[in-house]
C-alpha cells in the first residue's frame, strides 16, 4: 500500500500526449543557437541543446514575473549535476550513504516549503545523474551549460504574451512522518540502484539511481504510470538516436534535429504520459556516441537496463515494501481471519 502524503492531481483530465504550438515555437527558439552551431560542428551544437532542455520541458508560465522559474530550475539542475559529480569521487559506499541522506533531506524539506518538492522531484534525481561523471571538468561544464541555457530560455520566454496565472487548488504541505518514511525508502532504493550499477562497473552508474528517483511518487497510480512511461520513452529515444547515428547524415540534419526535437519536447510538456525522457535520452545518446557510433548497442543496453533496474527498485520500495508492511499490520489486527485482507492504495 502506498500512503499518499498529499492529495496531488494525477492529471487524468489532461490528454495522454498534449501539443501546444505556442510551446513548440518557444522550444524551437530555445534550440536556435544549438541548430546554428550544429551546422558547423554537431559535437558543439548538441551540448547547447542539452543546456536548454530543462527549460524546454517546462511550460512557459503566464505572468512574466513567474517565468524566472525557468532560470531557477536550470540553476537547480546545473548545481545538482555538479554536486553529483563531486560525490562520484568519494568511495562508492560513502556516496551511496550521502545519496540516501540527500533524498531524506529533500523529503523532509518538502514538508516545510513547496519548493522542497521541486528539490525532491528534480534536484536529487539530477544529483544521482551526476554520479556518472568521472571528472570535475565534465560535471562543471554540464552545470554551466544548463545554467547558461536556462538563462537564455528565460530571456526568450519574456517575449511571449503574458497570460493570467493558472488557478491551482491549495493542497497544503504533506505530513512529515509520512514523507520521512517515503524519503527513507526512496533513498535506500536509489542507493541500491547506484551500488548495483557501480558494482557491475557500468560507465554511467548514476543512470539507474536517477531513473529510480525520477519515476518514484508517493501515489501508486503515478508511480505505475511514470515507471512504464519512462522505460518506453527511454527505449524510443535511444532507438531514435541510434537510427540517426547509423544514418550518418550531414551536419545540417543534426542542426534541424536539434531544433525539431526541442520544439517537440516543449510542445508536449503538458502531456499526461511521461515522455520527456525520450527527448533527454535522444540528446544524451548523440552527445555520448557522436564519435563512437560503434558503441550504440552497448550504450542502449546500459541505458535501458539501468532504467529497468531503477524503475524496478522504485516499485519495490515505493509499493511492495509498504504493501507488505501494511498487510502484516492487518494480520496482527485480525489474527483469526483466514483471508489475506485488503491490499489496495490507501486514500
Amino acid at each position: 500500500m502506498v500512503s499518499t502524503p498529499a492529495r496531488v492531481s494525477t492529471g487524468t483530465s489532461r490528454p495522454a500526449i498534449a501539443w501546444s504550438w505556442s510551446q513548440a515555437l518557444a522550444g524551437a527558439v530555445y534550440g536556435l543557437p544549438a541548430g546554428v552551431v550544429a551546422l558547423a560542428d554537431p559535437q558543439s551544437g548538441v551540448p547547447l541543446a542539452v543546456g536548454v532542455l530543462p527549460a524546454a520541458i517546462l511550460p512557459v508560465p503566464g505572468p512574466r514575473k513567474a517565468r524566472v522559474a525557468i532560470l531557477l530550475v536550470g540553476v537547480l539542475a546545473g548545481v545538482s549535476l555538479f554536486v553529483g559529480g563531486v560525490l562520484a569521487h568519494l568511495p562508492t559506499v560513502v556516496t551511496a550513504v550521502l545519496l540516501v541522506l540527500a533524498v531524506v533531506g529533500a523529503a523532509v524539506l518538502s514538508t516545510v516549503t513547496p519548493r522542497g518538492q521541486v528539490v525532491l522531484a528534480l534536484g536529487v534525481p539530477l544529483v544521482a545523474a551526476g554520479l556518472s561523471y568521472d571528472d570535475f571538468a565534465t560535471s562543471a561544464g554540464a552545470a554551466l551549460l544548463l545554467i547558461a541555457g536556462s538563462t537564455y530560455a528565460w530571456l526568450v520566454s519574456l517575449a511571449w504574451p503574458e497570460r493570467a496565472a493558472a488557478d491551482r487548488a491549495s493542497q497544503g504541505l504533506p505530513d512529515r512522518r509520512v514523507l520521512l518514511g517515503y524519503g527513507i525508502r526512496l533513498g535506500i532504493a536509489s542507493a541500491l540502484a547506484y551500488l548495483v550499477a557501480a558494482g557491475l562497473d557500468l560507465d554511467h552508474a548514476g543512470w539507474a539511481a536517477a531513473a529510480c528517483l525520477l519515476v518514484a511518487r508517493p501515489q501508486l497510480d503515478l508511480l505505475q504510470s511514470r515507471g512504464v512511461g519512462r522505460v518506453v520513452a527511454v527505449t524510443v529515444g535511444a532507438l531514435a538516436a541510434g537510427i540517426a547515428l547509423r544514418a550518418d547524415p550531414p551536419d545540417a540534419v543534426y542542426a534541424v534535429l536539434a531544433v525539431v526535437v526541442l520544439a517537440a519536447a516543449a510542445a508536449t510538456c503538458a502531456s499526461r504520459w511521461y515522455i520527456s525522457s525520450a527527448f533527454t535520452t535522444f540528446f544524451v545518446f548523440l552527445l555520448l556516441l557522436f564519435d563512437h557510433p560503434d558503441q550504440t548497442a552497448q550504450k542502449f543496453d546500459e541505458r535501458v537496463g539501468e532504467t529497468i533496474l531503477g524503475v524496478a527498485l522504485a516499485y519495490v520500495f515505493g509499493w511492495l515494501v509498504p504493501a507488505l508492511r501494511d498487510r502484516a499490520g492487518w494480520w496482527r489486527e485480525h489474527p483469526s481471519r483466514p483471508t489475506l485482507g485488503p491490499w489496495k492504495t490507501r486514500r
